[in-house]
């Protein structure tokens, strides 16, 4: 029976890991959904605040608490995407160039994208 209680024990392991591994690789997936939602929704600010300035111009009104309003609201879904981004390295054991942006593997000692020593 210990040879039986053995493997029992290793399938049970094993599926915990598989199981672990599974729920990140998902929640990795939300965040990179998350991502794309938010940068659609920034893509629809920017296209706001065009719309805004125009009909500004045209009319002759003053907006600038509008305007910044506009900003500050775009600045938090980049600093939310920031924050989902660095997440995501983290979980992946990644670091990003100070140079480009792009991610490296944590061992890396130059950028695979611009060669920028990290």
């Amino acid at each position: 029976m210990t040879k039986f209680e053995d493997v029992v024990s290793r399938v049970k392991d094993v599926a915990e890991n598989v199981g672990k591994k599974t729920g990140e690789l998902v929640e990795l997936g939300k965040m990179k959904v998350k991502i794309a939602d938010l940068r659609r929704e920034i893509a629809g600010a920017h296209e706001g605040l065009g719309r805004l300035i125009y009909d500004s111009r045209k009319s002759g009104e003053s907006i600038d608490d509008m305007v910044d309003a506009c900003i500050e609201h775009i600045d938090a879904l980049n600093a939310e995407i920031e924050d989902l981004e660095e997440r995501i390295m983290d979980s992946k054991n990644l670091v990003r160039c100070d140079g480009c942006g792009a991610f490296n593997e944590h061992t890396a000692t130059f950028c695979n994208q611009c060669g920028a020593k990290l």
